[in-house]
């Protein structure tokens, strides 16, 4: 192993020594801009419902027809937001996140979500950066910035248990364009910046009249430093804002909602019913299948 490596290495022995055994935390998910050059701050929407949403005239809650419905199901890393040092912890300790949908009709469930990031065509995001820095790129981060050409649709949950599970009602006419919305996806490619797991259920989401709050925007310092070692990040002040979405602000946001009466917590419905996985085969897989890491 290269010596420049190691450091990171220890890194993430000291973030997995350091998080075992710790029960499941909010993500901190805001930071003003730091000295370093460091801040996370969550992108707002402008309004929650479309003009087309179909809303309970008393409440102004989403209604639809029986038997008719939409879920959102999210696995939360947890990520810590606050600082660069807590944001590569708390990523190390837990790294890929990951969310899907369920959509449902009478007598019917499609449960499916998009995948990839697997490094088969090309490394994958994590294996790129760290081969970059090992090349000693200038922009290093810029890896990010690439498209996986090895999306895919995954149908079920692939072994996974969410941390939450969000459901609301819906029309049929909304289960019609939300089907169309999953069956016409471009699977094929995945990106950390557009085209990943998020973008497709709050896509499908707004087809059912609700806007999210999904995506986060960073301000990256030119470099880090992880115990003794600096890392540059870029030197290209184009690659100095990364924008995304990620399941820990979406999963903030729906529970959010939850306590407004906008759609209902499904999570526990959701680990009793036999579409949950085996816990037997969720514990300790992500590292070896490539989820959508966000």
């Amino acid at each position: 192993m290269r010596r420049s490596l190691r450091p990171l290495v220890r890194l993430w022995v000291l973030a997995v020594i350091g998080s075992s055994g710790c029960a499941h935390v909010e993500p901190r998910l805001f930071s003003p801009l730091q000295p370093g050059g460091w801040s996370a701050q969550p992108v707002t929407i402008e309004r929650r419902f479309a003009p087309d949403a179909e809303l309970d005239p008393a409440t102004r809650t989403p209604t639809g027809d029986a038997g008719y419905a939409f879920y959102i199901l999210t696995k939360s890393g947890a990520w810590d937001y606050g600082t660069t040092k807590s944001f590569l912890l708390t990523h190390a300790r837990q790294p890929w996140g990951h969310c899907w949908l369920i959509l449902e009709s009478p007598g019917k469930r499609l449960e499916c979500g998009l995948n990839g990031n697997f490094g088969l065509k090309k490394p994958d995001y994590g294996t790129g950066v760290r081969q970059r820095l090992r090349d000693r790129d200038p922009n290093p981060i810029a890896y990010l910035w690439e498209m996986m050409p090895d999306g895919e649709i995954e149908v079920g949950n692939g072994n996974r248990t969410p941390t939450f599970v969000w459901r609301m009602p819906i029309t049929r006419r909304q289960h019609q364009r939300i089907l169309e919305h999953v069956l016409q996806w471009d699977y094929g490619e995945i990106g950390v910046r557009s085209n990943n797991c998020v973008d497709l259920v709050t896509e499908a989401a707004e087809l059912a009249g609700v806007y999210l709050i999904h995506r986060i925007r960073l301000t990256l310092p030119p470099e880090v430093k992880i115990l003794w070692k600096t890392l540059p990040l870029w030197t290209d002040p184009q690659y100095r804002i990364l924008e995304y979405s990620t399941p820990d602000l979406l999963e903030v946001d729906l529970r959010h909602l939850v306590r407004f009466g906008i759609g209902s917590d499904a999570t526990q419905w959701y680990r009793a019913s036999s579409l949950s996985a085996p816990k037997s085969k969720d514990k300790g897989k992500p590292g070896a299948r490539a989820e959508d890491r966000q």
